[in-house]
């Protein structure tokens, strides 16, 4: 979770990406795609036994955490894939990747639908809250994959064949995200039918930024541009008559064009194929292809296990201890402490800029080095 925040707080500052950095100096990616996958296998194994063994939990804290977990492991591989040389330290679990972050955006074509438990009988019990969250998390989860998807787009040249192979000829990426952008579920109208666009939440449209192409909505248009117009791609995707139609859709008109000019490529190759009456017909490419290993791995080693771990889980998460909880709960704070995070950054102070080693306890923005340092800040404050 540190980890996290360190590279938003990096990203946001444009600082250099030390935790980038780390990840790809130690190869340590692959460990956060294990952890996004374990807990995803963990949601449709054993938390369903877990909510049939147990009665009505007391509180939703423990669940969270573990939803959470994936969210903050998925939102990490957002941030340091955005980088060429993190894509190339994958090895063989980007197939993995690939393969959770397809079924994490296919989860977005049908969001108002929600796993149901009979055992969910009240609507403002601790359960259905925890359904909610869950919901949440998927949501967010769902959109931060689009954006690795077009990463792995992007960088498909510096990756094995393979996964080229299995974004195009296995998950038809591009017709999933054409279909993204006729439901685009980062849109939705509010109570009062005012337009709210989803960017890590969901937040009010100005008037001034109506017609503007939205973070998520620009994301799916470089995936589209990088497969589509990627020379590699021929071998591994036909365009039929029926994805062109797909693909031909009104989607890119002159308002996404003017705000991402290098669809006009895209829009140059579409308008060929239509003025020409040909689709692009390929002799498959033969390869070797590789099988994602992670998810087989943790499905195998647990087999008929499920209900063992859900028993020996329910003790932890159904505790009713409360300084295991508070315990917990303190961990999580703990995992919030800024102050572990500015520490890595030298601070100048307000006024003589020399390093700074205390800071402001009311505004958390001003540094200063000294009693009279600070007494001056509070003054002009």
């Amino acid at each position: 979770m540190l980890l996290n925040q360190q590279s938003v707080l990096e990203i946001s500052a444009l600082r250099e990406e030390s935790t980038k950095e780390w990840f790809v100096s130690f190869k340590k990616i692959p460990i956060l795609i294990y952890e996004a996958i374990q807990i995803d296998i963990w949601k449709h194994k054993v938390f369903p036994l877990l909510i049939e063994m147990n009665e009505e939990p007391k509180n939703t804290f423990m669940f969270y955490t573990i939803f959470y977990h994936e969210d903050i492991a998925v939102s990490l591989l957002e941030n340091v894939l955005f980088h060429c040389e993190s894509a190339e330290t994958m090895n063989d679990s980007v197939l993995d990747l690939v393969d959770y972050s397809v079924k994490s955006v296919s989860l977005l074509l049908d969001v108002p639908n929600i796993e149901i438990y009979e055992s969910v009988k009240d609507p403002n019990s601790c359960l259905e809250d925890i359904f909610e969250k869950k919901k949440e998390f998927e949501f967010d989860i769902g959109m931060r994959c689009i954006s690795i998807l077009r990463y792995l787009a992007e960088f498909a040249d510096n990756l094995p064949l393979c996964v080229l192979s299995r974004l195009l000829a296995t998950h038809d990426v591009p017709y999933l995200l054409v279909e993204l952008l006729e439901k685009h579920p980062w849109k939705k109208e509010n109570a009062e039918g005012e337009s709210m666009l989803y960017n890590s939440g969901w937040k009010k449209v100005k008037l001034s930024e109506e017609g503007k192409i939205s973070k998520i909505e620009g994301q799916i248009w470089f995936g589209l541009r990088e497969l589509l117009l990627n020379p590699k791609s021929a071998p591994y995707y036909e365009v039929t008559e029926h994805r062109f139609s797909q693909l031909l859709k009104k989607y890119l008109h002159e308002c996404v064009l003017d705000q991402i000019s290098p669809l006009i490529d895209l829009k140059r190759w579409l308008s060929y194929l239509s003025i020409s009456s040909t689709y692009i017909s390929t002799p498959q490419a033969v390869n070797v292809e590789l099988i994602p290993q992670i998810k087989s791995s943790i499905m195998e080693k647990y087999h008929k296990k499920w209900k063992k771990i859900a028993k020996h889980q329910s003790k932890f998460i159904y505790t009713t201890d409360a300084n295991y909880i508070k315990n917990a709960a303190q961990i999580l704070s703990d995992a919030y402490d800024l102050d572990k995070l500015d520490c890595i950054e030298v601070k100048e102070c307000f006024l003589c800029h020399e390093e700074a080693k205390q800071r402001c306890s009311k505004c958390k923005e001003a540094w200063y080095c000294g009693r009279y340092r600070f007494s001056f800040h509070t003054y002009i404050k």
